[in-house]
């Protein structure tokens, strides 16, 4: 136990492309200073550009509170893209540099999934499934031990199920087919076109292939084309909330919950009662499990912060 207890500062963290979220709270969990940085995926911006942005974050919080970063005890970063151990330990690194160079002293830090704060905040600690789908999809659970799991995340190559990318490419392939002469795009074809100038066989190669096209982009217009009635983004998102659920019920009976599991919706395509997450929850509700689709009790950054205190606890 930190001998000077009642300076122990704990901190937590939800970072993202464009933006990070930060708490910094006395051990009791008394929140003294709320702060935004800029993103601190290290996949979008790299390693150096997201450890500058979270060693500052860090730094303007303990100015913020009126403390010394060097009082805090416990910091938890819930990170997009920090899916390796391996890229999770550069980047810590990456931090503690950084904040060396302004003349701060090491923090000690702990750097998680953007998922893991996600399923932490939502119950506030407690058991649950959190199902997350934006620009990829993942699932993960929490029994009354303690326990976690993760179903999904596998990325966009053979997994993500029902995420952005998944939306995205299928209506593409939409598209391409009606293009070929196979089938019906519905509003997806002019769609693609106005908004993102996929008019052509050639354009969309080229995009695709040789541009790195952000695919997962599309989904916003497949949900709106969905909202307008369109029969083919329904179908795309009807058959990928089927995917989805399929891992949200694995969860719930890989954790033995009973009684109500709570399921909370996370993620730009679901956390807003979207078209998408209407039709997701109907998916899920169609099994014979009993499951309580529920607004989470907090943020994902809340999560970060009771992870910190919980390590904090353990030292």
């Amino acid at each position: 136990m930190n001998p000077a207890s009642d300076q122990t500062l704990v901190l937590g963290a939800d970072g993202g492309g464009t933006k990070t979220l930060g708490l910094l709270a006395d051990r009791s969990g008394v929140v003294l200073a709320r702060g935004m940085g800029e993103g601190s995926n290290q996949n979008v911006i790299g390693t150096d550009n997201a450890a500058l942005n979270l060693a500052g974050l860090i730094m303007n919080l303990a100015q913020t509170a009126g403390r010394s970063v060097s009082g805090i005890g416990s910091a938890v970063l819930g990170l997009a893209g920090a899916g390796s151990a391996k890229d999770r330990q550069v980047l810590a690194q990456a931090i503690q540099v950084r904040l060396h160079a302004m003349g701060h002293p090491p923090v000690p830090l702990s750097i998680v999934s953007d998922g893991r704060i996600a399923l932490e905040g939502a119950f506030n600690g407690g058991p649950g499934v959190v199902a997350v789908a934006g620009t990829g999809s993942v699932v993960m659970g929490k029994s009354p031990d303690g326990s976690t799991i993760s179903i999904g995340g596998w990325g966009r190559v053979i997994g993500d199920e029902g995420s952005g990318y998944y939306i995205g490419l299928e209506a593409l392939k939409a598209v391409s087919r009606e293009i070929d002469g196979g089938g019906k795009a519905g509003r997806l074809r002019v769609s693609l076109s106005s908004r993102f100038g996929l008019e052509t066989r050639e354009r969309i190669i080229a995009a695709v292939y040789r541009e790195k096209f952000d695919i997962p982009s599309i989904a916003p217009a497949v949900l709106d084309a969905a909202e307008g009635g369109d029969a083919v983004a329904l179908g795309i998102l009807e058959a990928g909330a089927r995917e989805f659920s399929a891992q949200i019920i694995a969860a719930v009976v890989r954790l033995g919950l009973s009684g109500g599991t709570g399921i909370v919706m996370a993620g730009g395509l679901i956390d807003n009662n979207t078209i998408y997450a209407r039709i997701l929850a109907g998916e899920i509700t169609k099994s014979s499990l009993a499951v309580d689709i529920r607004p989470p009790l907090n943020g994902p950054e809340h999560g970060a912060l009771l992870l910190a205190l919980a390590r904090l606890k353990g030292d």
